[in-house]
């Protein structure tokens, strides 16, 4: 599954943030061919300033360690 590292506007704050390793199905285009940010069922439509791939090897990096070292909540 390809995950994405999307620069957006935070609907919160109102400021900047980035979201890391957002899936595929919380990013569409919008009736004006914008890509738009689902961040929760409140804010489905947040603007997006970028949108950047994460390489597979990054994440193939992420599972094995996960696989050999465990996550924070095991």
């Amino acid at each position: 599954m390809k995950c994405f590292d999307v620069k957006a506007i935070d609907p919160t704050t109102n400021r900047p943030c980035t979201f890391k390793h957002v899936s595929r199905d919380q990013l569409r285009q919008n009736e004006h061919g914008e890509t738009v940010f689902r961040y929760n069922d409140h804010y489905d439509s947040c603007e997006v300033i970028s949108v950047v791939e994460v390489p597979q090897s990054e994440l193939d990096a992420m599972e094995a360690y996960f696989n050999r070292f465990g996550t924070a909540c095991e």
